[in-house]
């Protein structure tokens, strides 16, 4: 059969979700396509391809739009249709909108498999464990306990046929699951959705990832690596050990990675750097105690930001720094302590979101409880992460100044501390406007490229003695 998988939008972080289920479709004997809704013309593809089967992965932006893509494809050709990822795992009662024959909730390998078998022999597929028809929903099956019994992910999928081939930063993942709950993320959904279906948290093996990496190596442009984990280590175990020594030795590109801020010790950062780490995300969210614990649900050990931060640093490892602005209970002095905290703590690029609470999350339900917004109305529009905040209870002053420290708070912490004071304070009483919005984006796409990514300067510019593998 032929099988084309779809999806909204592709970003620099990669598809890896369509890229297992290709390598899926492929060991059962199937051709696979890829096309990217932004960027190509569905229906084109429809009519050249003449697929089989058409899979879908909707990340929590972009459903309305693949929906209506998907019913005017089927205007070109009839065929049978899957549509899997967040969106159908959150959101499992958008199904009778969607004209899908299926939805596959949760992780989809195992799923995939067995609905392509049934597509491909006639039989039914509505009572395949983790799939949504139109006969109604079945439970999901255990999690994939040992994660090196996936085939190698179809890297060439999206790197062959799209703009990834040609950015020097490549996307890879360690693992499975995070073992915390905090509320404002979707992941406490899923831990309720797989309980007592195995352990959330799994680990490929060092060897399988140095492989998968070595591979994309060989055919891609890399000069920079990204580990997409919400958490890549928390300790100085005998993973990270294993994977310090192999990564330098056969890989020896510079990676950036995800860290827990109350986790980190010396002998972790020793080996993160032994390893080539350049730089780790990390966040602090808001730095009320108060407010992470009771509202954000951190669960984070007591310990000194500043410090903890400054640590990272004298290992000579960049930090990229989360906040999250508007948090609910929080103050005007939360946030613009931000500023503060950054520069004291050296933070390399202090990374500012608006709080935006999604739905089935714990934040989102706090929010409702205390009228903060109201569930009738709330779209959970995820963009605006990047906007003035939505909740109620911020005077619009208040507002105007958080979106500010958005705006300018990265740039306002690397200034001498006397011009830090001014600064501000002159952001308390001027509205946000074009010129903030520009500092903020030239700030940050130096920042990104240069100190936590270190990109060349031909990032996207095609390499003549490089072999980019399938065309």
């Amino acid at each position: 059969m032929k099988v084309l998988f779809v999806i909204h939008n592709l970003d620099f972080a990669d598809h890896l979700a369509v890229a297992y289920l290709s390598a899926i479709a492929r060991q059962l004997g199937h051709q696979t396509f890829f096309c990217c809704l932004a960027t190509d013309d569905m229906n084109v593809f429809v009519t050249d391809v003449e697929p089989d089967v058409v899979a879908y992965s909707v990340n929590i932006i972009g459903f309305q739009e693949t929906v209506k893509a998907h019913k005017l494809a089927l205007r070109t050709r009839r065929f049978i249709s899957i549509m899997g990822g967040p969106h159908p795992t959150f959101s499992p009662e958008t199904f009778n909108e969607s004209g899908m024959d299926a939805y596959c909730v949760g992780e989809g390998e195992y799923p995939f498999r067995d609905f392509l078998q049934r597509v491909e022999s006639g039989n039914s597929f509505d009572d395949v464990p983790n799939l949504i028809t139109a006969k109604g929903s079945n439970p999901v099956r255990s999690l994939i306990s040992n994660l090196d019994e996936l085939p190698m992910p179809d890297r060439d999928l999206t790197q062959s046929n799209s703009f990834l081939r040609y950015s020097s930063k490549k996307t890879f993942y360690v693992s499975r699951g995070c073992p915390f709950k905090c509320s404002y993320c979707c992941n406490n959904y899923y831990h309720e959705l797989y309980q007592g279906k195995g352990p959330s948290v799994r680990k490929f093996s060092v060897e399988r990832i140095i492989t998968e990496i070595e591979d994309v190596s060989s055919k891609y442009r890399m000069d920079f690596v990204k580990f997409g984990d919400d958490c890549f280590a928390l300790k100085a175990d005998d993973w990270i050990r294993e994977f310090s020594e192999k990564y330098s030795k056969r890989i020896g590109v510079p990676f950036n990675c995800y860290l827990r801020i109350d986790t980190i010790d010396d002998e972790l950062l020793s080996l993160l750097k032994k390893a080539g780490c350049f730089s780790v995300h990390l966040s602090v969210d808001s730095t009320s105690k108060r407010v992470r614990e009771e509202v954000l649900l951190r669960q984070m050990r007591s310990e000194d930001i500043v410090e903890r931060l400054k640590m990272v640093r004298r290992h000579g490892i960049n930090t990229w720094v989360n906040f999250m602005l508007a948090a609910p209970e929080s103050t005007l002095k939360d946030d613009l302590d931000t500023i503060r905290v950054s520069k004291e703590g050296w933070v390399t690029y202090p990374s500012y979101t608006t709080t935006v609470p999604m739905e089935k999350t714990a934040l989102f339900d706090y929010c409702a409880k205390n009228n903060l917004i109201d569930p009738s109305q709330y779209t959970g529009d995820m963009n605006g992460i990047l906007k003035k905040s939505g909740l109620s209870g911020f005077t619009e002053k208040e507002i105007d100044i958080r979106y500010n420290v958005l705006l300018l708070g990265a740039i306002i912490s690397r200034l001498p501390h006397p011009l830090m004071i001014a600064a501000i304070e002159l952001i308390k009483f001027t509205k946000p406007n074009k010129l903030y919005k520009r500092l903020n984006e030239y700030y940050y796409q130096y920042s990104i490229n240069n100190n936590i990514f270190r990109l060349p300067r031909d990032n996207m510019k095609k390499p003549r003695a490089l072999d980019y593998g399938k065309e």
